[in-house]
């Protein structure tokens, strides 16, 4: 037998090689994909686990295609000493191995939250189908709640928070974390985690979820809640703030408001020394135009917007002095990133900083400088009527 026969013996035999299919797939009718997971503190210490699935002969009718019968979704709850534990006793109700890959948020309880969440943190981190990017928050209340939720725009919870966290900078008043970036900043030294906070909006009928404040955390602990007006102040700092408006007096007649549409902000913390001591300034550039007013005044002038710029300016620096009051009198938490801005800029004087920095941070100097830019007022003339 010549070679060239050989040869052709071998491609043969090869082909079933490479015409088999994956040998790890799994059948769409053998699985339940998850889109939303809730992480409660039960009794004894127990960790509850509830997830949101998508039915796969249901995906059509869960993103508004062709109608039919039966639900595509369904909600599942299972308990268990450990995450882990618990996750592998859903089977026993749902009958199918679930898949993460498509996982949108994971919501956790106060009670869970202020227990310590790294541990639940450490399943997601090692399991291969999560993704990094999942979006995480946390609720004054339970987190099974959050998940069995029915929006009245959306037929998933999971997709409307998905929605209010991608866009949470229209008004800039909570948090978008993920989970790469919460597990980040719990295990920085020199930084305090900051998570959105949702909540049920309805509360009676359980229609409807809301994205409003922030949770702030202590290593992997949550310690308090911000309300939205801190919140903001905090995304100020933190060079978070992409959209919003900022309502202020019309110059010369403050029982009459205007409205300005934030268009850019770019924010940042410089330490410098003074004197042998660390001091801190927050500068803050803002841009914005003119979205609404209900006072009669001509903004093409510029002595006006010179008014409207400093009004603004004041304005922006009023934001942000609460949270930084918050931060170092009632949390005593650096939130604010002073630290991680120290250790950027003074890497040797923050390796002696870092060890007593919970103890130093109260008594920081804090300086607040704004620049204020105001470019649009609008085309619209007045035309004063006679009486």
């Amino acid at each position: 037998m010549n070679w060239k026969r050989w040869v052709l013996i071998l491609m043969i035999l090869s082909l079933p090689l490479l015409t088999t299919g994956c040998w790890n797939r799994r059948e769409l009718d053998k699985i339940g994909i998850v889109t939303e997971v809730g992480i409660d503190q039960g009794e004894n210490q127990q960790i509850v686990y509830t997830v949101q699935v998508i039915i796969p002969s249901g995906i059509k009718r869960a993103e508004g295609g062709s109608s039919g019968q039966g639900k595509s979704t369904v909600t599942f709850t299972s308990s268990g000493p450990t995450i882990f534990d618990a996750v592998r006793n859903l089977t026993e109700e749902s009958g199918r191995r679930l898949n993460y890959s498509h996982t949108m948020v994971i919501a956790v309880g106060e009670d869970m939250a202020r227990d310590g969440v790294l541990p639940v943190l450490d399943f997601f981190v090692r399991d291969h189908e999560m993704r990094f990017r999942t979006w995480i928050v946390v609720t004054s209340g339970k987190a099974a709640d959050i998940v069995e939720v029915t929006p009245p725009l959306e037929n998933l919870s999971a997709k409307n928070l998905r929605l209010l966290l991608k866009d949470y900078d229209i008004v800039s008043k909570s948090v978008a974390v993920n989970t790469l970036d919460f597990f980040n900043e719990i295990t920085d030294e020199s930084l305090q985690a900051v998570v959105g906070k949702v909540e049920i909006a309805n509360q009676k009928e359980k229609k409807g979820l809301v994205l409003k404040g922030a949770g702030v955390f202590h290593k992997d602990k949550l310690v308090s809640w911000l309300d939205p007006m801190k919140t903001r102040g905090y995304l100020w700092v933190r060079d978070k703030i992409k959209s919003g408006i900022i309502t202020i007096p019309c110059p010369g007649q403050e029982d009459k408001l205007i409205s300005l549409e934030i268009k850019n902000v770019k924010s940042s913390i410089k330490p410098y020394i003074d004197e042998g001591k660390m001091k801190y300034r927050i500068d803050v550039t803002v841009e914005s135009s003119v979205g609404d007013q209900m006072c009669d005044i001509d903004f093409t002038d510029p002595e006006k917007i010179k008014l409207l710029m400093e009004a603004q300016q004041k304005k922006v620096t009023e934001e942000i002095e609460p949270i930084i009051e918050e931060a170092q009198k009632n949390l005593k938490l650096d939130i604010l990133g002073l630290g991680e801005a120290t250790m950027h800029r003074f890497p040797k004087e923050w390796k002696e900083m870092k060890e007593n920095w919970e103890a130093e941070f109260p008594n920081a100097e804090i300086e607040i400088q704004v620049k204020s830019k105001i470019n649009h007022t609008g085309l619209i003339s007045r035309v004063k009527m006679n009486k």
